[in-house]
């Protein structure tokens, strides 16, 4: 049976937005945890009381530690992988190749890949000669400057492409990890290779550069806009190069609308989050999370009500990397009713790359959408949906995105996005994935 990244995350984000949905509403009916407050010795028996969400008081006694077992001796080591063959030539040599032993379990539901056939079974590893085509000395691109006795790369580099090619068969094959789905085929699309599609500029402000994609991708954010219930002509979006360059646009749009605001965000999330932080000099607190990898809700309101005098820009989570956590969107937005914050002193963005093109599709899942006060959400459009190229959408409110809007008279056209010249293949192939699948593909692939 085959089965593929959806499957399996769809799973993920089913247990996290029931997880979730599970917590609207308990207010303040967490199971409360009994600590003493002083040691039995003291013969005082006073009790203290705390939220099971909170972060452990400091009498809590320190978790276990668990003793290791001594190391193997190097030389052992390095014998017994001198014995073995090696994986690959861009694996690290220390690492132990367990899937040509009868495989160590299945092929990864999350990279089932049959563009070229290389989800029928484990390709196998590299030939020594192989691995030598790819080595940095073969790879190398002469100058024509080289010192007298360096070796000249005499490989063609139709040999070398072939290893290439093999390796990507095998390293695909073997996915393990990584959320992309690798079950689609995008031939009718390899026409367009010829061509250098560029978008720069603004996708809705047409540039003076002819060879673009325009249309396609404000089809593309059309439909995103539509699926999240954005009003028209009310929001503003474009096709990017990941999830992260999505993050990096919603969090400038957050400090463009509040310069002296106080970005939160989980210690779980994304490194993007931070990263923009730092890019962008802003204050950011990492807030602990809840066992599952959500944001601990009551170190939030203590952190935002200790800095109430400033705004607060709040990072939501939907999908965190490791857990699949999602942040309760409704819950936050009660503790900042419950504090007072007024809306114009919040800006909420979602990173959604992992699940946000999920949830609309999963039952009793929290809505995540524009007709909640978020701001904006930044989706991967590679990961579920599956791209040869990284790709991503960046959604927004349309008057965020006036407050970094700059005309280029050169262009033709405004600035507005993170990179300037943009792929156009990402948002055709974007659009044609899309078109193929439909509301009612996607829906299946998720359910």
């Amino acid at each position: 049976m085959r089965a593929s990244f959806i499957h399996s995350a769809s799973r993920v984000a089913s247990r996290a937005a029931r997880r979730s949905a599970s917590s609207i509403g308990s207010g303040s009916t967490h199971h409360l945890q009994r600590t003493s407050s002083f040691p039995a010795s003291s013969g005082i028996t006073t009790t203290q009381y705390r939220f099971k969400s909170a972060e452990p008081l400091h009498e809590d006694p320190p978790p276990p530690v668990v003793e290791q077992a001594p190391p193997t001796p190097a030389a052992d080591t390095l014998a017994q992988h001198e014995a073995e063959p090696h994986l690959d030539n861009n694996t690290d040599d220390t690492i132990r190749d367990y899937s040509d032993v009868s495989k160590a379990g299945t092929p990864s539901p999350w990279a089932v890949f049959d563009a070229w056939g290389a989800g029928e079974g484990i390709v196998d590893p590299l030939s020594p000669e192989e691995e030598s085509m790819l080595s940095p000395d073969m790879v190398r691109i002469p100058t024509g400057y080289e010192e007298e006795g360096t070796p000249v790369n005499v490989a063609d580099e139709s040999d070398i492409l072939k290893s290439y090619d093999k390796l990507l068969k095998r390293k695909s094959s073997v996915h393990f990890g990584y959320p992309y789905n690798l079950m689609y085929n995008h031939e009718e699309l390899y026409e367009f290779m010829k061509y250098s599609i560029n978008n720069l500029g603004d996708p809705f402000i047409t540039s003076n550069y002819g060879v673009h994609s325009r249309q396609f991708e404000c089809a593309v954010i059309d439909f995103f806009a539509s699926l999240w219930k954005m009003e028209p002509n009310s929001y503003w979006g474009y096709v990017t190069t990941c999830g992260t360059e999505g993050n990096l646009h919603g969090i400038l749009l957050a400090r463009e609308c509040h310069p002296d605001g106080i970005l939160y965000s989980s210690r779980e999330t994304h490194y993007s989050i931070f990263k923009a932080a730092r890019y962008y000099r802003m204050d950011a607190k990492a807030i602990p999370t809840l066992p599952m990898g959500e944001i601990d809700y009551d170190a939030l309101a203590n952190e935002i009500a200790k800095n109430r005098d400033r705004p607060v820009i709040m990072n939501v989570n939907i999908g965190t990397t490791v857990k699949g956590a999602v942040d309760n969107l409704d819950r936050i937005l009660r503790i900042l009713k419950t504090l007072g914050i007024p809306r114009e002193r919040y800006h909420i963005h979602c990173d959604g790359a992992l699940f946000a093109m999920m949830m609309p599709f999963i039952d009793w899942a929290p809505e995540v959408s524009f007709q909640k006060p978020i701001d904006s959400i930044a989706v991967s459009g590679h990961k579920m949906l599956g791209c040869p190229m990284p790709c991503g959408i960046a959604l927004s409110r349309k008057e965020h995105v006036k407050k970094v809007e700059q005309k280029i008279e050169y262009l033709n056209s405004v600035d507005t996005t993170i990179m300037g010249s943009r792929n156009g293949q990402a948002a055709l192939y974007l659009w044609y994935s899309l078109r193929k699948k439909g509301i009612a593909g996607i829906q299946r692939d998720v359910v």
